[in-house]
């Protein structure tokens, strides 16, 4: 199966987590990325974010050039809003065990995780961007052939004193 990356990525997964919100926010289906699709999702929510801070201010002409298709923005907006809701995620490496995915992780567009599940992916490098905002909500984060930096496993004893690290 190919891997599919960029806006057909994009497309695919706002169709998917369309598709299936209800089950996705209630529980029973859990969203499951790769690192680099998480990174570029992440990409377009924060390119989304400047958008509607230059909104304020800018001649519309400004605007047009930023803004090429309006259903993207929609899109990306509906994307945003549920992808706060969840609470689970699993960010699942594509490279074969044991290579350790080094793509930076950010976790800014969940709200509520309570289960975060890593596979294949290399923390030792960077941090999670987010986890530090998620830890009033974040319960378990379960570890498979993953690599946590030292700086996240000594933080998680002050920040994270009820999270379980696991590592099956």
């Amino acid at each position: 199966m190919a891997i599919v990356t960029g806006d057909r990525y994009l497309e695919k997964l706002v169709h998917f987590v369309e598709q299936q919100a209800g089950p996705l926010i209630d529980g029973p289906l859990v969203l499951k990325l790769n690192p680099a699709g998480l990174h570029y999702v992440h990409s377009r929510l924060e390119a989304l974010q400047e958008l509607e801070n230059l909104v304020s201010g800018a001649p519309v002409d400004y605007l047009r050039a930023y803004v090429s298709d309006l259903g993207d923005y929609r899109a990306l907006e509906q994307l945003r809003r549920i992808l706060r809701l969840l609470t689970s995620l699993k960010v699942v490496s594509v490279l074969p065990p044991p290579t350790r995915d080094p793509t930076p992780l950010s976790l800014l567009p969940f709200e509520r995780l309570k289960v975060l599940e890593l596979r294949g992916c290399d923390l030792s490098t960077s941090a999670a961007r987010g986890l530090l905002e998620l830890r009033h909500t974040l319960e378990k984060i379960v570890c498979h052939n993953s690599t946590v930096s030292p700086t996240l496993s000594a933080l998680s004893l002050f920040c994270f004193p009820l999270i379980r690290f696991s590592t099956p």
